[in-house]
């Protein structure tokens, strides 16, 4: 009898949490289709003596960002572009059958599930125990992504805009300095303190996942706390858009 407006996340499959996870795996694969895709026609009409800019590169540039399709000086070879676009492309399909899977021959709703862990994924609006151990598990995948993007800049390394070249990276955990900057993080001018942020995020997300998994909910839950987790859950689904 949840009363959300349409507005509010996920509401609308209230009831319905199998049909939940179908609707989240499809985007998924829609978003792996985008980026291999497109990662692709970039490529195909890619011009080196140009910039990337005047080019309307978007994937090719990001993927430069952290030090794929150029050499350590920062000159083009076009090295495992292709093959990074054939596996998003090849994992839009698994991730769409995935979502066909769920859509039609798994449970509706995952507390009807005869799998005991699969049930604890079941989706209780109203109930906050439920909704917290569910948010834990999301704050542990974006904690490994920070790690991973941490030690990709440490082992392979990323484009460094100073030197205009491709550098190992080694993050700088300086708490004083990643408090100072949460308000003009705008104007960080140092890869070493932008690794330093992900490395301390990954800790404090990690940490949170954990605390919330093992945990209760802390507080009175309310309706618009409730409201609130719902559209968490859509703004965490556009920023893996955004970030991915």
């Amino acid at each position: 009898d949840v009363t959300y407006g349409w507005w509010a996340g996920n509401a609308g499959v209230t009831n319905k949490s199998g049909k939940f996870i179908a609707a989240h795996i499809a985007h998924t694969g829609l978003i792996a289709f985008a980026a291999g895709g497109s990662t692709l026609w970039e490529l195909a009409r890619y011009n080196p003596e140009i910039p990337m800019g005047h080019q309307s590169s978007i994937f090719l540039a990001h993927l430069a960002s952290i030090g794929i399709g150029f050499d350590e000086a920062g000159a083009w070879t076009g090295a495992g572009v292709a093959s990074i676009a054939i596996v998003h492309l090849v994992l839009s399909m698994v991730y769409r059958a995935g979502g066909l899977l769920h859509s039609v021959l798994f449970v509706g709703d995952m507390q009807d599930s005869e799998v005991p862990q699969a049930r604890k994924f079941k989706l209780e609006w109203d109930n906050p125990d439920n909704q917290t151990f569910i948010l834990g598990h999301h704050l542990l995948f974006f904690g490994v992504a920070c790690i991973w993007f941490v030690e990709w800049a440490r082992i392979h390394g990323i484009y460094d805009p100073a030197i205009g070249a491709v550098r190992q990276v080694e993050y700088n955990l300086n708490l004083t300095s990643i408090w100072n900057h949460q308000f003009d993080f705008l104007a960080i001018d140092s890869l070493e303190d932008v690794l330093g942020g992900h490395a301390f995020l990954a800790f404090l997300e990690i940490t949170g996942g954990a605390f919330h998994i093992a945990t209760k909910q802390v507080g009175e839950y309310t309706k618009f706390k409730g409201a609130g987790l719902l559209s968490a859950e859509a703004i965490l689904s556009f920023s893996c858009a955004g970030l991915g």
